[in-house]
Order: structure tokens, then sequence, then C-alpha cells
């Protein structure tokens, strides 16, 4: 499975990285401030709780499987919202060794 954005993708990735940078206030030539928020991101922005969800590697070229696990995701962040707490959908936090290093490599993650 590919990871990196291509094309038209990466063009829109860029394009909002530049407009979230640019709302922060971080120059891109600013090295310090944006390590620090590319770091921050890598530990779930400080989250007091991170959920890791998985599904068996095996399953991962079946499109339900990810179809499952982003319903699930988006049921878990509207049952978290409802009662007010703050959630958000983030996988930037499982791409640092120390977090998702210790998975079993049969599985596939992705974060909320």
């Amino acid at each position: 499975m590919k990871e990196a954005y291509e094309g038209e993708h990466r063009k829109r990735q860029v394009e909002v990285a530049v407009q979230l940078f640019e709302a922060m206030g971080i120059a891109r030539d600013d090295k310090e401030p944006r390590t620090d928020w590319a770091m921050r991101g890598f530990r779930q922005f400080d989250a007091s709780v991170s959920l890791v969800l998985t599904y068996d590697k095996y399953l991962e070229q079946a499109a339900i499987s990810h179809f499952d696990l982003g319903a699930i995701t988006h049921a878990i962040v509207l049952a978290a919202w409802e009662p007010g707490l703050g959630c958000v959908i983030d996988g930037q936090g499982i791409m640092q060794s120390s977090v998702g290093g210790n998975m079993p490599r049969s599985r596939m993650t992705r974060t909320s």
C-alpha cells in the first residue's frame, strides 16, 4: 500500500500545509517551530488519551477493512463529541517508532 501522495493529491497536501503554517505564523525557513510542531504531532499533541485502532494485516487488501476501520473511528469521534469531549483523528503519532514500533508486524494501524 502506498503511503505517500503523488500528483494532484501531493500538490493539495503541500497547499494545506502552507496554509496551516501561515495560520500559525511559522515561516517556511523557520526550522525550530516547524520541528516542534512535527514532534508534538508524534506525541499526539500531548493528548491525555490516544486510541490506536488496528486490523489484521491479512485483511489489508480488502477495501472493506479500510471502510470498517474508518467507520469505527468516525463513530468513536462522534460518541466522544456528544458529551463534549474534544476529539480528532490523527495518524501522525504511529509514524514514530516509540508509538508504532511495538505493534505486532501482523497489524496495520490507524490512530484517532
